[in-house]
């Protein structure tokens, strides 16, 4: 019987070779950062009594955790509509098919490379040091990261949509605003809701975290029940925090689906 390759000829090989030197590079992790297994396997033990310790909730901080909630939500939003009004403007100058300079384009892509490889908790660390604790710093921070979050996303739904509409609108003399206003926003309005969605939820989570610095919001409640070791509020306020982003979940996937089908 003629046997039928059905793979192109040296992919075992191929294939053991990634998979020895995955390995290789997982074991080399391991001993690079010095992890300590047995120590690991040693601590597991005390699982158990945490766990027990927090199966109890303080309903008294429920009244606080809804209203931090809410402030962390307040913060999320108003960087995001900010954030996006500053990406929109940037990524039509950074997309190669309709920036009006190439240098303009790299630069704002380079610049926002660099903004989007230092985490927002970084960043308000040292914001905070410049501006101290507070709200406005919290801003700042969350500005920083979903400008450079959104600008990276955008830039790839305008680019992905080509030059043939730019070129045809161009044939018709039509000027930089109303190829992006009439030609290419039209065609990326839905793509870039479908970011703003995605960024506006971790927009929640990091202004979550930045609440562990001293910005605000249930983070920093979060932050001093875990500091007193009060095992109750700290389960009630994660459970408060997991309820909040089920419900972002599920909002932000009706949202999508209700623009995508009209």
């Amino acid at each position: 019987m003629e046997r039928i390759r059905i793979t192109s000829k040296g992919s075992a090989r191929k294939s053991i070779i990634a998979i020895i030197t995955l390995l290789i590079v997982f074991f080399g992790a391991i001993k690079l950062v010095n992890l300590d297994v047995q120590e690991f396997i040693k601590r597991l033990a005390n699982v158990p009594e945490v766990v027990a310790r927090m199966m109890v909730i303080d309903v008294s901080v429920i009244p606080d955790a809804l209203l931090a909630s809410l402030t962390s939500l307040s913060l999320a939003f108003l960087t995001l509509v900010v954030a996006v009004v500053v990406a929109v403007l940037l990524s039509f100058l950074a997309a190669k098919n309709i920036t009006p300079n190439t240098y303009l384009a790299n630069f704002i892509k380079g610049f926002f490379a660099v903004i989007r490889s230092v985490p927002s908790l970084v960043w308000g660390l040292m914001v905070i040091a410049s501006l101290g604790f507070g709200y406005t710093s919290g801003f700042i921070a969350l500005l920083l990261s979903a400008v450079g979050y959104l600008v990276k996303l955008f830039t790839g739904s305008i680019e992905e949509v080509g030059i043939d509409i730019v070129e045809a609108m161009r044939s018709t003399g039509a000027s930089w605003l109303n190829i992006v206003f009439h030609g290419l926003l039209p065609l990326c309005i839905t793509a870039f809701f479908g970011w703003i969605t995605v960024r506006f939820e971790g927009n929640v989570a990091e202004s979550i975290g930045l609440g562990i610095i001293g910005v605000g919001g249930i983070g920093l409640l979060l932050t001093k029940a875990i500091a007193t070791y009060d095992y109750a509020q700290t389960t009630t306020i994660l459970i408060v925090i997991c309820l909040v982003m089920l419900v972002l979940e599920f909002s932000m996937t009706k949202l999508k689906t209700m623009v995508k089908h009209g």
